[in-house]
């Protein structure tokens, strides 16, 4: 995406030279506002250009111009919540007591919207998480990265390769 900052108004910048940035119209009352914000802002202190999206019909000239990279690929009409350092990221969180299948919810919404996701941590332990996007790459989906973020900090699960 081109660097269109009439689309975005900057929140916050860091010493390290990372920068928050928000989407013009975002809706600051939405259920994942305050995770994003705090996703966006662990990224930015390590020197991240963090971008927070909001959805724009595929239909709507904005679209091409936010999310013109999805055109032509299986992510096409799909709205990624951030753009970091020119990588779109889907952010995923689902609230329930059975684990595994938040689990397995957040993993299979996040990778329909993008090959880069972060989850919500959901108690899980690494090993049978890796395993499980491990399952999901044999099965033929592209995951390039997921990242798990516990609220608070936010680490490298699985990258490819």
């Amino acid at each position: 995406m081109e660097n269109n900052c009439e689309l975005f108004v900057l929140f916050k910048e860091y010493p390290r030279g990372g920068k928050i940035w928000l989407m013009l119209g975002l809706d600051n009352s939405s259920s994942d506002y305050d995770d994003l914000l705090a996703i966006a802002k662990c990224l930015a202190e390590n020197g991240h250009d963090v971008k927070i999206l909001h959805a724009v019909h595929y239909k709507d000239p904005l679209y091409q111009v936010v999310f013109g990279d999805l055109i032509g690929t299986r992510y096409y009409r799909k709205c990624p919540d951030l753009l970091v350092d020119d990588d779109l990221v889907e952010y995923e969180s689902y609230t329930t007591d059975q684990h595994k299948r938040a689990f397995r919810n957040m993993i299979h919404n996040g990778l329909a919207q993008s090959d880069k996701v972060i989850i919500r941590h959901c108690n899980l332990t690494d090993g049978y998480m890796a395993q499980q996007i491990r399952g999901q790459v044999q099965n033929g989906v592209q995951v390039s990265c997921v990242w798990i973020f516990n609220g608070v900090s936010i680490r490298v699960l699985y990258t490819a390769g």
